[in-house]
């Protein structure tokens, strides 16, 4: 069988750094035509309709990359999530804030990541024109502290536990995202009930098996939530600048490992190395 990273149209630019990672850690070289078994990062979209192989589900790729789809596979699994809606039209919008007063509601930008033009309403004129419909708005989860916590998974192995909070505690917004300034800590044993919805959360995206991360919150009573899941491909890509190079190292070591067991004999020896 023939591998490759699969890295090609326009967009591929904003892949290069994580495609060059990739082919060192998992032995695979980048190319703009497909192999048997594909590490997709970016391609065009005629082909990812296609039945091209690859290691990433295409469906879950999909689901990860629109919460709206990911709300509803939470939704059919069961998922502990914070209380969310997708709604059809402004209307509906207006019923749930007008029903649910003691809720503090975000309206979710439904593609992107990092919490990129999030925004908390209180009334239906705080939604700004042409916003992507339907409409995806959740319960804003109130905590002692802002931070986002992140388990990493690859075939089926949960790990790398780690939560994402502001240095400086004067910083309000409740977008705790890298790219507002914050920064990952590595944490100790995760809880249970963490692990948990993790998991259901990564299982009903298709991608427990494969490769993906999830993002949790906490709230004051210490109850766990999963807010969405990410992986590698065509629009996004897990962050992997999270200050922790053992944890960046184990999560390549996985990939490789998971990648080849798919395809045969590893060629990097007896041991797991970058290839040089």
């Amino acid at each position: 069988m023939i591998s490759r990273i699969l890295n090609q149209s326009d967009g591929k630019w904003v892949f290069e750094d994580l495609a060059q990672m990739l082919s060192r850690s998992l032995w695979v070289d980048i190319s703009e035509t497909p192999g048997d078994l594909n590490y997709i990062l970016c391609t065009d979209s005629e082909l990812i309709t296609s039945q091209i192989g690859s290691f990433i589900p295409l469906r879950s790729i999909n689901i990860a990359a629109d919460k709206r789809e990911i709300e509803q596979k939470f939704k059919a699994f069961g998922v502990n999530r914070p209380k969310t809606f997708i709604l059809a039209s402004i209307k509906d919008v207006e019923l749930i804030l007008t029903t649910h007063p003691r809720d503090r509601w975000i309206l979710k930008y439904p593609t992107g990541c990092g919490g990129m033009n999030h925004r908390l309403i209180e009334h239906i004129s705080e939604i700004p024109e042409h916003w992507p419909q339907p409409f995806l708005i959740q319960e804003f989860i109130e905590s002692v502290q802002p931070a986002v916590y992140r388990f990493y998974c690859v075939d089926g192995n949960l790990f790398g536990f780690n939560a994402r909070k502001f240095a400086d505690p004067n910083i309000s917004t409740p977008w705790v995202s890298h790219a507002n300034g914050a920064r990952y800590s590595h944490q100790e044993t995760p809880p249970p009930a963490a692990i948990e919805v993790a998991t259901a959360a990564l299982m009903a995206t298709g991608l427990y098996y494969s490769f993906g991360a999830v993002d949790l919150v906490i709230d004051l009573h210490d109850r766990w939530y999963a807010l969405e899941v990410g992986t590698d491909g065509i629009y996004n890509h897990v962050d992997r600048d999270i200050d922790n190079n053992a944890v960046l190292d184990e999560l390549n070591e996985r990939l490789a490992i998971a990648f080849w067991k798919r395809l045969g004999t590893p060629p990097w020896g007896k041991s797991w190395q970058y290839r040089e």
